[in-house]
């Protein structure tokens, strides 16, 4: 599953940065959900009919692929916005701190994968306060959170290290490399290693993934539960999709980002909707309303906390090339 919270972004809005924010406009909930719905399709659209001939269906219903060989080279531009309500709580050498954190993050970043190269921009990662009534969205100010940002990293053996020599992308692919892999499932450039059977599926078939099935749906030293159920088609960018909603809980430990975080996270998602691809192990678009618990730093040092609620669409713009 699509990085579930941006906790990186939520790190940058300490105590004193809650109240800078007051004072600070940006972009509202209502005109980023309408930049993506225009730059996706919200998610609803007419599939590709190249695509649509790859996919397995009969009368009897769908196949969720997993033979066609998965691309070499690809480019995956995802686009996340998190509507967040909660309390951080963070310690630094200098003291600690909290307060109440509430608004939309949006983020967007584009991966390319060629065979062993692996590149990472992100594009924009920005926060608003929630719009006031009255507010006009196309006069409020974006407040950048973390500055755009590129790295690139190349597989030398079993490890993976940077293409270029600066102190910053040589940290990160130190601190990366065991996990590496697990960035690729999450971000689309792999596939996910467990996937659907032959089953054929129709609207109102249901899946538990728990166990040793969860890998399914989220990636990473991850345990719990969660209830799918196939509720209609769908296609993103063209591309054809199972659209389930699901429930359930789960706990993940030490969860990575490209960022440099490191997460443990308990959710429980209360309603939600995945787009998982009829054609390749991959999940395409994720929308959910959850409740959870993170906690969290860089290289993995536990320093900030976060309770709170959160509602989140993740969308990936998903090209071989």
């Amino acid at each position: 599953m699509k990085r579930l919270i941006p906790i990186i972004a939520v790190f940058a809005i300490s105590t004193p940065a809650c109240e800078k924010v007051k004072n600070l406009a940006n972009k509202g909930r209502s005109m980023l959900e309408a930049e993506l719905a225009a730059k996706s399709g919200g998610g609803a659209g007419k599939t590709d009919p190249a695509l649509e001939k790859l996919v397995d269906r009969t009368a009897e219903g769908v196949v969720f692929r997993k033979d066609l060989p998965f691309p070499k080279s690809l480019e995956v531009e995802t686009t996340r916005i998190e509507e967040v309500s909660g309390r951080v709580f963070e310690k630094s050498e200098i003291g600690s701190g909290g307060g109440a954190v509430k608004g939309t993050i949006t983020t967007t970043a584009v991966l390319r994968r060629s065979g062993d190269q692996i590149s990472y921009q992100l594009v924009e990662s920005v926060f608003a306060d929630p719009l006031v009534k009255g507010q006009d969205a196309e006069k409020q100010v974006k407040r950048q959170i973390l500055p755009p940002s590129t790295a690139a990293f190349v597989k030398a053996g079993a490890k993976w290290k940077p293409l270029s020599n600066d102190f910053h992308t040589a940290n990160l692919a130190q601190s990366l490399s065991p996990v590496f892999d697990q960035l690729l499932v999450e971000h689309a450039l792999a596939p996910h290693p467990l996937w659907f059977g032959n089953k054929r599926f129709k609207v109102g078939d249901t899946v538990s993934v728990s166990g040793k099935s969860l890998p399914m749906v989220v990636t990473g030293n991850a345990t719990g539960a969660l209830q799918l159920k196939l509720e209609s088609f769908d296609a993103v960018g063209g591309h054809p999709c199972g659209v389930f909603s699901f429930s359930g809980n789960f706990t993940r430990k030490g969860f990575p980002s490209f960022e440099g975080s490191v997460t443990d996270e308990e959710r429980t998602i209360e309603s939600g909707k995945l787009w998982l691809s009829l054609l390749y192990p991959i999940i395409l678009k994720q929308e959910d309303q959850s409740i959870q618990t993170m906690r969290g730093g860089q290289s993995g040092g536990n320093n900030v906390h976060v309770n709170g609620s959160s509602k989140v669409t993740t969308t990936r713009d998903w090209k071989p090339l």
